[in-house]
């Protein structure tokens, strides 16, 4: 047997696993329906916009936190939120009355907003940062055989969910949307509906759909990158949903949140605090030769627009603000960023690339300790 025979032996044997171990793991998350509604039925509804107005009636201020996609440079604006925790005294769930958060943005606001007790929060952003890395190379993860026959994520999502879905259960538990005490804001794109969606915990339910999830289930879509994870198909009250990450369409829901919050508070000062993460917000679609304009060029804008990137919606958001201002709307806008980060990885969890990030993180503090600043008063004692 000639070597070239042996090759073709090898390719086609090769082939066959490839091919049975793709239908094994559709079977395991897609195929597989969990009905989520026996776990839902008898927990508590979602509150109402109303609910929500009479419970802020008081306040003069209502403040709002955006965190954006961004893999695992999501550790950026945790560790801006722990500086604010030690100037304040208090956990982040209790700074802020809404939060909107996008991928790994969504992890983070839905973990600040776990409860505890009647009125607490069980997590703080320091308790987060603490087990960071640990947690992330465990979401980060998959066997050397699914490397091999996915062809390193060219042929299915690089990681195999197991190991985020474990570290989600550890955070939410049987934790459901309608549990929280603060209000948070979650967009997902849904496969099953081919629609985006933005999850709220509040409104009541529509038409008899059940509109309360498990935090689970809905922060594992809304953080589930095809390209990354596996999603998972389940239902609730006979309607089955496929979640996965909009942040190529919805990387920054600063202006969802903002058009929220005005509509129930329109007579009413709104604070937005969006932290950045770096990465490419700064990147410009080149157009200096004809050859920008063809095919080539459309794979120039698809790359490096900014609607790919969380700069499409900060710029949106700051140009709506400026003109509402206009019309009598009341908005502090508290941008805390800083420039580069095309370096930093969104999903390599090395040594060298967390270090980096930490770096990157470190000079974005100095640069908007004014900033950081004026929140930690402001938040302090907000009324």
């Amino acid at each position: 047997m000639n070597t070239f025979n042996v090759f073709f032996i090898v390719l086609v044997c090769y082939i066959g696993l490839v091919y049975i171990y793709l239908k094994y793991i559709t079977n395991k998350y897609l195929r597989v329906i969990v009905d989520r509604t026996p776990e839902l039925g008898d927990r508590p509804s979602l509150k109402t916009n109303q609910l929500i107005r009479e419970k802020y009636a008081d306040k003069e201020v209502i403040n709002i936190l955006v965190l954006t996609g961004g893999g695992v440079r999501g550790i950026v604006p945790l560790q801006v939120l722990t500086k604010l925790e030690e100037l304040t005294g208090k956990k982040t769930g209790e700074l802020f009355e809404f939060m909107a958060g996008t991928s790994t943005g969504a992890i983070n606001c839905a973990i600040l907003s776990v409860p505890e007790g009647d009125s607490s929060y069980k997590f703080s952003a320091a308790d987060v940062v603490r087990d960071y890395v640990r947690n992330i190379r465990r979401m980060f993860s998959a066997p050397w055989y699914h490397h091999l026959l996915t062809l390193f994520g060219i042929l299915g999502p690089l990681y195999l969910p197991e190991g985020k879905l474990e570290i989600l259960e550890g955070y939410f538990g049987d934790y459901t949307l309608a549990d929280l005490h603060n209000n948070l804001i979650v967009p997902v794109y849904d496969i099953s509906e081919n629609s985006l969606r933005v999850i709220r915990n509040w409104e009541p339910t529509i038409n008899g759909n059940y509109t309360n999830y498990l935090l689970r289930d809905l922060i594992h879509g809304a953080s589930n990158p095809p390209m990354l994870f596996s999603p998972r198909r389940f239902s609730v009250g006979g309607k089955t949903h496929v979640f996965i990450d909009p942040g190529v369409i919805l990387n920054n829901p600063a202006e969802v949140a903002l058009l929220n919050a005005w509509f129930m508070f329109p007579n009413k000062k709104i604070r937005i605090v969006l932290i950045g993460n770096g990465g490419n917000d700064s990147d410009h679609y080149s157009h200096t030769h004809m050859a920008e304009f063809g095919a080539y060029g459309l794979l120039q804008y698809i790359m490096n627009s900014p609607i790919v990137s969380a700069k499409f919606s900060t710029d949106l958001v700051q140009e709506y603000i400026h003109e509402a201002r206009d019309y009598g709307l009341n908005v502090d806008f508290v941008y805390i960023n800083a420039d580069g980060g095309h370096e930093l990885a969104t999903a390599s969890t090395s040594s060298q690339n967390m270090e980096k990030i930490n770096q990157y993180a470190t000079r974005l503090m100095t640069e908007n300790q004014e900033k950081i600043d004026y929140l930690a008063s402001v938040l302090k004692n907000r009324t």
